[in-house]
Parts: structure tokens; C-alpha cells; sequence
């Protein structure tokens, strides 16, 4: 028997939706499951997308807020980028940066790149390289132990 929900052979379990009868596959029938853990309506069990990892509908997060699991972003992408860009003003995380114009976290971080830089130049013996790159990691040093970014970092 043929699963009555995602269409696979090997159907094996028997779940009443109102009048109907539906068979399930292993998979389908662990996911109604999981499902029925989200909340969710049996009747209505099959009448919207659901993730394939955790069951959960785009429903089930609009009435609790949360997502069953990762892959929920996944499937439900499409309607969750608007709503994470209406709350969070972006959809790309960027990690924490400091206040101000964050001139002395660029200088650090262009500085850590350098070095990586310098490292692969010098296993790769492309010594020219190196001594430019040595000497724009100097020169950041500099500014950043000058203190000198132009505006000051910390907003007042």
C-alpha cells in the first residue's frame, strides 16, 4: 500500500482524519506524531506544508513564536524573511559589533586577515608578498596603539 501522504510504498499504519482513512509510511506516521506534540489539529494534519524534521507547521510558529528545529528555516524560508525582517531590521547575521563607527574593530579584524595572509605567503615562499604584507601589519598595529581612527569608537 502506497502512504497517503507523501506517496511512498510500504505504508503501514492506519490514521482516521474525520471519515477518511489514511495510510502512513513510518516516516509520514513519526512526523504526525511529532506534529501532534507541536499542537497541531490531526484534521488539519496534512492541509498545510509541514517541516519533514520536527512536523511543525508555519501555523505552529505563528501561534507560539518558535520553530520546531533547524531545518524549519528551510521550509518555511518564504514566509519566515519577512517577518525576521520586520523584527530584526536584517536577515543576515553579522555577529556582535562594538558602539560607535567601529573603526578599531575593522583595524583588528583586517589585521588577524593580514596574518593568516602572511602565514599562507610565507608557506607558499613568495617572500615579496610577505614583506608588503608584514609591513601593512605594522603599519595597522601602529594606528590601532596610536589610537588614531579618525572619530573616537566609544559614542557619547
Amino acid at each position: 500500500m502506497n502512504c497517503s501522504n507523501c506517496g511512498k510504498e510500504g505504508a503501514e499504519r492506519l490514521v482516521r482524519k474525520g471519515e477518511e482513512e489514511l495510510y502512513l509510511c513510518k516516516e509520514c506516521y513519526e512526523r504526525l506524531l511529532a506534529a501532534a506534540a507541536c499542537g497541531a489539529d490531526a484534521d488539519e494534519l496534512f492541509s498545510e506544508p509541514r517541516c519533514p524534521e520536527c512536523g511543525c507547521t508555519y501555523g505552529d510558529y505563528m501561534k507560539s513564536g518558535l520553530l520546531g528545529c533547524p531545518e524549519c528555516y528551510r521550509v518555511f524560508g518564504g514566509e519566515l524573511m519577512p517577518e525576521i525582517l520586520r523584527i530584526q531590521g536584517k536577515t543576515v547575521h553579522t555577529g556582535k559589533q562594538p558602539l560607535g563607527n567601529g573603526k578599531l574593530f575593522e583595524l583588528t579584524e583586517e589585521r588577524e586577515r593580514l596574518r593568516k595572509e602572511l602565514e599562507r605567503a610565507i608557506r607558499e615562499r613568495r617572500m615579496s608578498d610577505a614583506e608588503r604584507i608584514n609591513r601593512d601589519i605594522r603599519a595597522i598595529s601602529r594606528i590601532i596603539l596610536r589610537g588614531d581612527f579618525g572619530e573616537a569608537d566609544d559614542p557619547q
